[in-house]
């Protein structure tokens, strides 16, 4: 009888799979860029390896933009989203997260992906503008409804002592758009991820291709470059177009994709989770382009989304958890409760008109008595 339960529970182990041992779910759901986005084949990457290797299924739904991304996150629907910048945004409460159905997001980092690749304004290499500061008097994108873009390209202007009053803005549909207008020389500068089809197709053309460069040791420039868009870091830039192998230049970066979820997360599964990322890597670095990113080496732990209990649970376990590092990720999230606090205290009634235009006003007012940067205004 005994050696006939011994044998029953194996079996019962062995179809709830090696999954329960880790902490994870026998199924989770994640939110996604498109099927033909880097942010979908690292998040397939990272599927794969946790079925490979905890018998965990990651169903990954594609989202054709940032608010139908994060809504499944919002709604409960989905537990993490491989995602882009737009999600910080979502936790400021600012651009499409401004409207009356969403307000600041309490998204909580698991990891990001970091690697030699970075983000960047690129020209057109004869087009005579080597630094931000030549870009006064020219042609400079705004995209409609694509703060992803936008913000960027002023902190570029930014960086130069420049704002869009000393440029000539040209409005474009959409992100391609914008790149077609500097390949066909309608404007003059274009933002993107260093390594994109896109870059490539302006470095391979006659006019070839020139990254404006951002030196870290202009530290006026940086810090008006920050004030405007605080997610952009200093990043030695390794891999982008037009650059031969090699060299390098001081340019720009932040993560791309990262996995976020929501303060309400498992801390045990978010633990689990990262542990996972991380102790696998050598089974899905090659799966997709750039995934040795997601190495624990590289992560940056002071960015500006605040990391879930259980991701610094296993960080402190790795050592690499400090004192400052929790100062810091304590003040995202006092930030966070701030933003909150004035969601829910804004006289929804005594707004007669534009919404958003109303609660950007109460944030920036609650941001500034806590003695909170506003940065978006």
């Amino acid at each position: 009888m005994i050696k006939r339960t011994m044998l029953l529970g194996g079996a019962l182990a062995a179809l709830a799979g090696p999954s329960l041992s880790e902490g994870l779910p026998a199924q989770m759901k994640w939110m996604a860029y498109p099927t033909d986005s880097s942010g979908y084949a690292q998040a397939i990457a990272v599927g794969n390896m946790l079925k490979e290797k905890t018998g965990t299924r990651v169903a990954v739904l594609p989202g054709q933009n940032d608010v139908a991304r994060l809504t499944p996150l919002k709604m409960g629907a989905a537990g993490y989203c491989m995602c882009g910048v737009a999600a910080y945004f979502s936790t400021e409460g600012v651009t499409e997260f401004a409207g009356e159905d969403w307000g600041p997001q309490p998204l909580r980092m698991i990891l990001a992906k970091i690697d030699g690749s970075g983000v960047g304004f690129a020209t057109r290499g004869d087009a005579g503008i080597e630094t931000a500061a030549d870009l006064r008097g020219k042609r400079v994108p705004s995209v409609r409804a694509a703060a992803s873009l936008n913000v960027p390209l002023n902190s570029v202007l930014a960086f130069g002592d420049l704002t869009r009053d000393d440029v000539e803005t040209v409005e474009y549909s959409g992100f391609s758009a914008s790149w077609e207008g500097v390949i066909n020389g309608q404007s003059d500068v274009a933002f993107a991820t260093t390594l994109t089809p896109n870059s490539a197709q302006l470095a391979s053309s006659n006019h070839g291709i020139h990254w404006i460069p951002l030196p870290h040791d202009d530290s006026e420039g940086w810090a008006r470059l920050k004030a405007t868009a605080p997610y952009i870091a200093k990043r030695v830039v390794t891999q982008a177009s037009g650059l031969a192998e090699g060299d390098s230049f001081e340019g720009a970066g932040y993560p791309y994709p990262f996995l976020v979820t929501t303060a309400a997360q498992d801390e045990d599964e978010a633990y689990a989770l990262t542990k996972a990322m991380i102790e696998n890597l050598d089974s899905y670095k090659d799966a997709a382009p750039g995934a040795d990113g997601w190495a624990l080496e590289v992560q940056d732990l002071q960015w500006v989304i605040p990391y879930h209990a259980g991701a610094i649970r296993y960080f402190k376990e790795a050592n690499v958890w400090t004192d400052e590092v929790e100062a810091h990720n304590n003040a995202l999230i006092d930030r966070q409760k701030v933003l909150a606090e004035a969601w829910e205290a804004l006289d929804r009634g005594a707004i007669d008109g534009d919404f958003s235009a109303a609660w950007m006003q109460a944030r920036a007012e609650a941001l500034k008595a806590a003695g909170e940067p506003v940065v978006f205004d």
